[in-house]
């Protein structure tokens, strides 16, 4: 997890200005031409963005090329990189972010040139702004931001007789003993009904149940520290409803198509899926992440920003006039059509109520997802997701497998 403050960032962006010079209108050689290495094709908002942009003739033409999704952009990366071609721009997930800057060598923005990164900062939060600063360099504009949250297919839920009226901070006692009453009123009797609850297997929900216990797979000082009394605590409750038959973990295709299809009742995954889940068939409502009874919250966020890699200053400068246009209102409204967050600073309605939660979430403070460190630390990711599956399937207790990924993770980390 990185934390930084508001007054470290502005000391960090004065050392750097002097040396930087702001660009004044379209002054170039000529029209500078720049792909984005992307995870979106044509048809997502993105392409919107970047359309808008360019019709507004400034001199840059932005061409969105989709890679791919975020392992598989950042591997593309990584050969172009080798090959003495990086993207001039990529969409890179916050959780390489240590990998961006430290192996890919994602650009300081304020290196660019300061005056221009600042004025575009200036348009998010102070608070995500310590999402995008690597070893002080700040590496790209904070883009996409999700947060887990939970959804509960309204139709089951009333068949089953239970309250409408759902709590606006849950917490895990609250939700299991719900996915009990679920069970003992529906199954084997309903059409549809299969399964009460399921969490997400993955790295992510994982994650936030660790750090609502009080525990870090990666602490403030970059540094693993998975094998502690609370991240034990917080993996024990996460896989609690596995261990007692209320959950069967399965991928997320396949959890997402179980609560579409009726099949489940229960599950909490990214906020974006808001924009979804309660139009179609689960006719889904929504409630924040459920908290650890007795524990204060502390939820992560999931998702991206734009980094600049390329070397050539011409076209680094080229990438700073876009990100200009992405931090501007109207770019930031035409992104809000995806169901991400609201991170700048300016007044973008939510684009429906059953975000509301994700809001308020965001209100009360978001910690990156895992950013892992190392030359290698693109394979944490994978690691430790094999073991949260090991450890939701009993293919090893809680605290066997916590001291096993601790251990793979060290070594990977460490390489």
């Amino acid at each position: 997890m990185v934390e930084l403050n508001r007054r470290q960032f502005i000391a960090g962006t004065t050392a750097v200005i002097g040396a930087n010079i702001a660009l004044t209108g379209t002054a170039r050689s000529a029209d500078a031409a720049i792909e984005i290495s992307s995870t979106w094709g044509s048809d997502k908002p993105f392409q919107k963005v970047v359309d808008a942009f360019n019709a507004k003739n400034l001199g840059v033409t932005v061409t969105n090329r989709f890679d791919g999704d975020y392992e598989a952009v950042t591997a593309k990366a990584v050969a172009s990189i080798a090959a003495g071609r990086p993207p001039a721009m990529m969409i890179t997930g916050w959780k390489f972010g240590y990998f961006a800057k430290r192996t890919l060598g994602a650009r300081d923005l304020r290196e660019i040139n300061a005056t221009k990164a600042e004025a575009i900062l200036a348009n998010f939060r102070s608070s995500v702004l310590p999402l995008v600063t690597i070893d002080g360099a700040v590496i790209g504009l904070p883009w996409a931001m999700s947060t887990p949250i939970t959804y509960i297919n309204s139709e089951i839920w009333k068949a089953a007789g239970l309250d409408p009226n759902l709590p606006e901070t849950p917490d895990t006692t609250w939700l299991y003993e719900s996915a009990r009453k679920l069970d003992a009123a529906l199954k084997g009797k309903h059409p549809t009904y299969r399964s009460p609850i399921s969490l997400s297997n993955n790295e992510w929900t994982s994650q936030s149940f660790i750090q609502n216990a009080g525990g870090f797979i990666i602490d403030p000082a970059g540094k693993l520290a998975l094998n502690s009394p609370e991240a034990i605590a917080g993996m024990t409750e996460y896989c609690a409803p596995a261990h007692e038959g209320l959950w069967l973990p399965v991928s997320d295709k396949e959890q997402t198509a179980a609560f579409q299809s009726g099949a489940l009742a229960i599950c909490t995954t990214s906020s974006t899926s808001a924009v979804t889940f309660p139009f179609g068939a689960a006719k889904a409502i929504t409630t924040k992440f459920p908290s650890l009874p007795d524990h204060p919250r502390k939820m992560n966020s999931g998702g991206n920003f734009i980094a600049v890699y390329t070397r050539n200053k011409e076209q680094a400068e080229a990438s700073l006039a876009f990100l200009e246009f992405c931090a501007s209102k109207e770019g930031q409204t035409l992104w809000s059509q995806t169901g991400y967050l609201n991170t700048s600073t300016h007044d973008i309605p939510l684009i429906n109520d059953f975000m509301k939660p994700a809001a308020g979430q965001l209100t009360d403070g978001l910690t990156a997802e895992t950013i892992w460190p190392g030359k290698r630390g693109l394979e944490g990711q994978a690691v430790w997701r094999k073991w949260v599956s090991r450890m939701l399937l009993k293919e090893t207790t809680v605290a066997d497998g916590i001291k096993g990924a601790h251990d793979e993770l060290t070594g990977l980390i460490s390489a």
